[in-house]
């Protein structure tokens, strides 16, 4: 199928998808070239440190790409759960979780996007009926709430972080 040809929302998700590979490839970049104390020092975000927050999105990542794929929230998901303890180890799982991510998307059906999906939260107490894509529209949102995070602390740590404009993307598929 041509790319003009797809579900406009299907082909905003590939391009966000690339956009979140694009950033975490320079962000663990720029990271990368910290030392272990820096990452894991409370820099004042909402998870204490740069690897905690960085960690942290790979972990809702996961647990809304699962959302996605499967229709239900996990019943024991734990925002503050450390899934890693060094950058090394997060990196190594984050790179195989972009391009997965961007496959769900790429591979997925037209309407996939639009199916409703019903579950009980048992966080707010109730029957919860919401189309797809909104929760694919936290997850880009929220990757991007934690990574402005961590790039506001590298600024005051004097790394100059570069560009985050969607058009700016050399992994675009426009």
């Amino acid at each position: 199928m041509a790319l003009g040809e797809r579900d406009p929302s299907l082909l905003m998700a590939v391009e966000m998808a690339r956009y979140n590979r694009w950033q975490n490839q320079h962000l663990f970049d720029l990271c990368g070239a910290l030392d272990a104390e820096t990452l894991a020092a409370d820099q004042g975000l909402f998870f204490g440190s740069i690897l905690a927050t960085l960690d942290h999105v790979f972990h809702v990542d996961r647990t809304l790409m699962a959302l996605l794929r499967e229709g239900r929230p996990p019943t024991d998901f734990d925002p503050s759960l450390r899934l890693h303890a060094t950058l090394a180890e997060l990196r190594r799982d984050r790179e195989p979780l972009d391009e997965e991510l961007e496959a769900l998307f790429r591979d997925a059906p037209e309407g996939w996007l639009g199916e409703l999906l019903r579950f009980h939260s048992e966080r707010l107490g109730r029957e919860r009926e919401l189309p797809r894509a909104f929760y694919a529209t936290q997850l880009f949102n929220h990757q991007t709430h934690h990574r402005s995070q961590v790039t506001s602390a590298l600024h005051r740590l004097g790394v100059d972080y570069g560009p985050t404009d969607l058009p700016m993307n050399p992994l675009s598929q426009f």
